[in-house]
């Protein structure tokens, strides 16, 4: 789990760790063990997910992991529990407004350690300069304290930050198309990964749904489409 990734996975006023993907690995406790409890939770980095995964430090990971084809070749997904999508996040006062407008020597774009943030930083905005972050709690507040102008965040968790801090604002250009998010777990264990994409198939589209619309709900004020009901619709 990440816990610097609000409304994610984060820690509260009380020092617990709480989010969207606690609630939905807890759900997966419930649902394999019937007890939402019976579930160890193990803080990491968004580098560190992948050596977790493929050395068994962990058994899957939840931690709004965008699925690429590279990322497949490392761990295997299952298939989308939640919609995600690049975008930007800004200062509501400031003058962007297109991407061009950030492609600017004097303008620092903050990323998280991950290659394809990496990339598309230095593919979109060459002449920028690049920070970059281990959490996205401290990408967010760069850009909030003026470190950076920008910072690049999936858009449920920009959208999160933005309704919590008025003076923020997401730019309308998106970076990428929408995506999907995945658990995800060692390669190589077949079993683990259909009992897994089962579960989730269940939760997305089957008997948990209404408990996964429960916690899609708490979390993000407005219910999640049935997978089942919008493939037949």
């Amino acid at each position: 789990m990440s816990s610097e990734s609000p409304p994610f996975g984060f820690v509260d006023e009380k020092g617990e760790l709480v989010g969207f993907d606690i609630d939905i690995a807890r759900l997966v406790a419930k649902a394999t063990f019937g007890d939402p409890g019976k579930i160890e939770f193990i803080r990491q980095s968004a580098a560190q997910r992948w050596p977790n995964a493929q050395n068994g430090t962990i058994d899957f990971g939840a931690q709004t992991t965008t699925i690429y084809a590279d990322r497949a070749q490392r761990v295997a997904f299952t298939r989308n529990y939640i919609d995600g999508g690049i975008v930007l996040i800004v200062r509501k006062d400031s003058p962007f407004k297109t991407l061009e407008d950030l492609n600017k020597p004097n303008v620092t774009i903050a990323n998280l350690t991950t290659p394809t943030q990496e990339e598309r930083a230095k593919r979109l905005f060459p002449q920028a300069k690049l920070q970059t972050f281990d959490g996205i709690a401290s990408q967010f507040n760069s850009v909030k304290l003026g470190r950076a102008q920008a910072a690049q965040l999936d858009a449920p968790v920009a959208a999160w930050y933005v309704k919590s801090n008025p003076d923020m604002r997401v730019m309308e250009t998106r970076l990428t198309d929408v995506v999907n998010t995945g658990l995800f777990m060692r390669p190589g264990d077949f079993k683990l990964w259909l009992y897994m994409d089962t579960v989730v198939s269940e939760m997305t589209g089957g008997y948990l749904f209404a408990e996964y619309s429960a916690i899609y709900e708490k979390w993000f004020g407005e219910k999640p489409k049935n997978t089942k009901w919008h493939l037949n619709n």
